[in-house]
């Protein structure tokens, strides 16, 4: 920078019109550039903004590039001096750098390779004004038809996004980050979007999207995420009354209102649940889920509630059949109401489950069994008659005696086609995707397969086994001879039955399942029952949820079993290791067998039963982590040390248990020879390293398994719970929302299995359905688009009327538009919340501050003179090279005369700010302990300077008393008399005061002790010395001289810049 290019750039951030209109005229005769910038990259016209200079800023906008007024306007959005920014739009240059911009094409900013700007060339005014949420510009630039684009899909496979993947990624990837931040504004959200609510619930799930594909800016885009949900709930803590919030939740995206709670199911979806969980919303859902009719409920307590619920519960059939015969009477609006559905499903879903135990416990069945004919007369069955005795007999030794389809099984199969039939209505209405996105809905739809699955297979079976009956007769043979008491042939029939059950017909005859297939249809139909019957207990867990307690540790379960999904990934992982690894070491083993007598018995066995193939090695492993394989499964049974032989082996050997066991053979026992050949050490000891590295290999996998992986696995299961009960009134809000809107559609009131019964609205339904296919008559549309109207709505049209009130009937829009000026007011509020906090810490500048001393002044202290609102932080001075290359800060001066800087205002007699502007109290002390410590360096300095002065003086002093000690020396060496002491000599020097004299003896005896005995040439010799002396002396004081004055120098200058502060 020129002289004049320094003082330009001061003058412009000190406000002096004068010396910048001065500079500005005299550029073209001067070396000056407008344009210039400091060390910092700032020119004048950011200088004058940090100032906030307003008449300085009108002169420069005249006068600057545009490129210089667009970085000044970057940095005046940043500041947020929103008067500063309209001023600089609003300007003609501005504007007309703007419209050729425009027309140009303006090129794509991010391909700039200049990185001059302290912002990224991608962010526009408009992104940056979003980035700091001012919504006042923002409003300035929207007003000028500015805008943000979105930017494209990370996967856009666009010649453009391409391109610019190529060229530079992390700048690609920040590029979209700025944009998104920018797109995630509150404040342009609200001002630029007609359904901000909308905007916010697409751009999270954008956002989302990002932070899984993105995972290096993940947290920045969760930030984001977080943003947009608190904007939301913000927008709907706005809402005043029912009226705005039911308009809130029932606009849909497709912009029809056919749904009351369109947008709260679309909240759900999208997992909104800070807002699902905000209490307007709660309260909206809470006056549906009661309704008119059972308003009541809610003022009750959980002891009133309870015994109403009991009460009910007994009339819960007959109000079924009343809905079915009059829909639209009074119990048919209270069969409506989605908390009567709630506890009339739920007292169904109970009954089901009283039947799925009776089934399986088989109560209407008789508990006791006679197999025998001959058990007949035992006398523990002669409570029974000859009948009963009959069929208990006939059922246990023929199939078709026992029926397959029971009573219970029969109420079971309607319960479970209504179950089925209410899932194909939720299909049909809320869609197959949808209804796929629950793993409720998969679990019923898995749940019914099987129970349908079990029950084709049973009367699949009860078909086969009335076929093999018809064909034999056999139930009624069998009953005929039990009858006539003649058991020898009913025992002979039974012996005939058993020797032609060759034939596939005889197979449905046995009724002893240990002689049936094991993929008997009948098992099959048991096992698909069975597991159908743990999921239908474990589905009672969606109904948790409805109570407080019980919510948040449903909510907990369904956590524990995602962290159990994802740690079996790595348990799965360690467990194929170890069982690949163990199987390798004993796969010979495992298939080797020995025989060997076991409690007298002679049986085969494995030699290493624990890892017998892949299979049993998966067991072994799996069930050793609950303790039920120990450690003497895993060691190999030997032939000769455990006292066995292969099975295979021509001479079969085998051990007698107990205490001392011998060997023997199928012809005796061996003979000592070959009892000494088969049982060397190095044969029994054979399999010694394969049994000490599967010990090893063994204890590895416990201490793997169950000191690392199990408590990893508690760890995170701790964790999860915990993140539930930080949140637990959101999460448990969010789960009963869900699962209050399953019973608040239209639709499913009859519970199972009342709901197969047709009823006269269906028919009218389905009358409609089909005039509307056939003739495509819309006003059976538009009757439906307008019937599905909330009782809230009602009431409220209802007592308008008695009241004679005029119904305020306002559109989404309109709503929408109070609550964003709701919402810009709020910010308002809260800006000028942040101002007048910050002006209560006041802003004072330095040469404002007076220190008050209550001693020595009487009367109160002087009041603190009063503030404008805006006192700019004061940037330093333009730094400038001393002659010796040092950065020294300077003040730039005028040519022709001196300007001070503390000038004052005639209005308020306070200062300008010129170098230091305190804008807090903190500060102020700071700023004070910095001159005390200042202050106490320049007295430490004075001090320093008055001792070296005094120094100086000894020192001259001292030269003058060596020059005459030295000459009285000299003639006395010229004398034959002996050389005086030293000490007398000096002593005899009464003009030097004692505690000098001292230090000159000291000083002047080597002088003495050096000079020689006597001559002329010993007389000039010394002559010289003492000239050397002298020169060496005042080279010593001109030094010191010059010291003397540095320090005076320096002191003076610290005592200006003192002055200054």
């Amino acid at each position: 920078l020129t002289d004049e290019e320094r003082v330009f750039l001061n003058a412009a951030y000190l406000g002096d019109v004068g010396i910048v209109r001065q500079s500005l005229e005299d550029s073209a005769e001067s070396s000056l550039n407008v344009n210039c910038v400091d060390y910092m990259g700032r020119n004048a016209l950011h200088l004058a903004i940090d100032s906030e200079k307003l008449d300085i800023i009108e002169i420069l906008l005249d006068n600057l590039s545009f490129n210089c007024i667009e970085e000044a306007l970057l940095h005046a959005i940043s500041k947020g001096a929103t008067k500063i920014v309209k001023l600089i739009i609003e300007h003609p240059n501005f504007m007309a750098g703007e419209d050729k911009l425009r027309r140009m094409g303006g090129g794509d900013a991010f391909f700039r390779l200049e990185e001059k700007s302290q912002f990224p060339p991608d962010i526009t005014p408009l992104i940056l004004a979003a980035h700091y949420n001012n919504h006042e510009i923002i409003q300035m630039f929207l007003s000028r038809n500015h805008t943000i684009e979105k930017p494209h899909p990370i996967s856009c496979k666009c010649q453009d996004c391409v391109t610019k993947q190529n060229y530079d990624s992390l700048k690609r990837s920040r590029s979209r980050l700025n944009a998104y931040r920018a797109l995630a504004s509150p404040a342009y959200m609200a001002l630029s979007s007609p359904d901000p609510i909308m905007t916010t619930f697409e751009l999270r799930q954008e956002m989302m999207k990002l932070a899984e594909v993105e995972k290096e800016f993940k947290s920045e885009y969760l930030n984001m995420v977080e943003q947009c949900m608190n904007f939301a709930c913000e927008l709907m803590d706005l809402c005043r009354g029912t009226q705005e919030v039911e308009a809130v939740l029932s606009e849909s995206d497709e912009g029809t209102d056919r749904d009351p709670l369109a947008r709260l199911k679309m909240a759900i979806r999208y997992m909104e649940k800070k807002f699902v969980a905000h209490p307007n919303c709660q309260q909206h859902m809470t006056s549906i889920w009661y309704g008119s009719e059972m308003g009541f409920l809610q003022s009750l307590n959980g002891l009133m509630q309870f015994v109403y619920l009991i009460l009910f519960l007994p009339a819960i059939p007959f109000m079924c059949v009343l809905y079915i015969i009059a829909p639209g009477s009074k119990f048919g609006a209270v069969m409506r109401c989605p908390v009567t559905k709630f506890i009339t499903h739920t007292a169904s879903h109970m009954c089901f489950l009283i039947l799925l135990s009776a089934a399986t416990f088989r109560i209407t069945e008789s508990s006791f069994a006679i197999t025998k004919t001959d058990d007949m007369n035992h006398p523990r069955y002669n409570h029974l008659t000859y009948e009963e005795k009959i069929q208990s007999l006939l059922k246990e030794t023929l199939r078709p005696a026992s029926p397959l389809v029971t009573n219970v099984q029969i109420c079971i199969v309607f319960w479970v086609l209504g179950l089925l039939w209410i899932e194909c209505k939720q299909i049909y209405s809320s869609g197959a995707r949808s209804y796929i996105m629950d793993y409720y809905n998969a679990m019923d739809f898995a749940v019914l397969s099987m129970y349908l699955s079990s029950y084709v297979l049973r009367f699949f079976t009860e078909i086969k086994v009335r076929e093999a009956n018809r064909s034999f007769n056999g139930t009624y043979r069998a009953n005929a001879l039990l009858h006539q008491k003649n058991r020898t042939y009913f025992d002979v029939f039974l012996a005939e039955m058993k020797d032609a059950r060759n034939s596939p017909k005889n197979y449905f005859m046995e009724a002893s399942r240990f002689q049936w297939d094991q993929y008997d249809p009948e098992i099959v139909s048991d096992v698909l029952f069975a597991i159908a019957n743990v999921i239908s207990f474990a589905r009672t867990t969606q109904l948790m949820p409805a109570f407080e307690v019980l919510g948040p540790l449903q909510i907990s379960l369904g956590r524990m079993i995602g962290d159990i999904t994802r740690f079996m990934v790595l348990f799965t992982l360690v467990l194929f290791a170890f069982m690949v690894g163990l199987h390798n070491l004993y796969w010979y083993y495992g298939a080797q067998k020995i025989k060997m007598v076991v409690n007298g018995q002679l049986v085969a066995v494995n030699a290493a039963k624990a890892f017998e193939g892949l299979q049993q090695t998966f067991f072994s492993l799996f069930w050793s982590m609950f303790g039920q394989v120990s450690i003497n499964d895993i060691t190999i049974n030997h032939p000769k040390r455990d006292g066995g032989e292969h099975y295979h082996k021509p001479r079969h050997c085998m051990t007698m248990d107990g205490e001392r066991s011998k060997l023997y053979c199928a012809d005796g026992p061996f003979t000592d020879g070959e009892k000494n050949e088969s049982d060397s050490p190095q044969m029994v000891n054979s399999t010694a390293l394969v049994e000490t590295v599967g010990m090893y290999l063994f204890g590895i996998y416990h201490v793997v398994i169950i000191i690392v992986l199990i408590n990893m696995l508690i760890a995170m299961m701790s964790h999860s719970f915990e993140d539930i009960q930080t949140d637990c009134d959101v999460e448990w809000k969010f789960a009963r929302t869900k699962l209050w809107l399953n019973y608040m559609d239209d639709g499913s009131t009859l519970p199972v299995p009342f709901n197969m019964i047709p009823t006269p609205k269906s028919v009218l339904y389905g009358w409609h359905a089909i005039k509307f296919f056939f003739n495509q008559d819309n006003v059976v549309e538009e009757q439906g688009r307008h019937k599905r109207q909330t009782f809230l709505k009602t009431r409220r049209e209802t007592v308008c009327k008695n009241l004679e009130l005029k119904p305020d009937e306002t559109s989404y829009s309109d709503i929408m538009h109070r609550l964003v000026k709701r919402y810009l007011f709020k910010l308002e509020r809260a800006k000028d919340e942040k101002e007048i906090a910050k002006e209560g810490h006041g802003n004072l500048r330095a040469d404002d501050v007076e220190i008050w001393d209550p001693t020595q002044n009487d009367g109160p202290p002087p009041p603190i003179p009063e503030v404008p609102s805006r006192i700019p932080f004061a940037t330093p001075p333009i730094p400038e090279e001393d002659d010796d290359g040092k950065s020294n800060m300077r003040l730039p001066r005028r040519k022709g005369g001196t300007r001070s800087h503390n000038r004052r205002l005639s209005s308020a007699n306070l200062p300008i700010a010129t170098t230091l502007a305190i804008p807090q109290l903190d500060a102020i002390q700071r700023s004070q302990k910095l001159l005390d410590m200042r202050l106490q360096q320049l007295q430490a300095n004075h001090k320093e300077t008055n001792r070296l002065q005094d120094d100086v003086e000894f020192i001259r002093r001292l030269m003058a008393e060596n020059q005459k000690g030295e000459i009285v020396n000299l003639v006395q060496c010229l004398k034959p008399q002996p050389k005086p002491k030293p000490a007398n000599s000096i002593s005899s020097q009464g003009s030097v005061p004692n505690a000098h004299n001292q230090s000159n003896a000291i000083i002047l005896a080597p002088s003495i002790n050096m000079i020689p005995g006597s001559g002329l040439v010993t007389i000039e010799r010394e002559i010289e010395i003492l000239n050397a002396g002298r020169k060496m002396d005042r080279e010593t004081f001109d030094s010191g001289d010059r010291f003397i004055k540095k320090e005076m120098r320096r002191k003076q200058g610290l005592e200006e810049d003192e002055s200054n502060l």
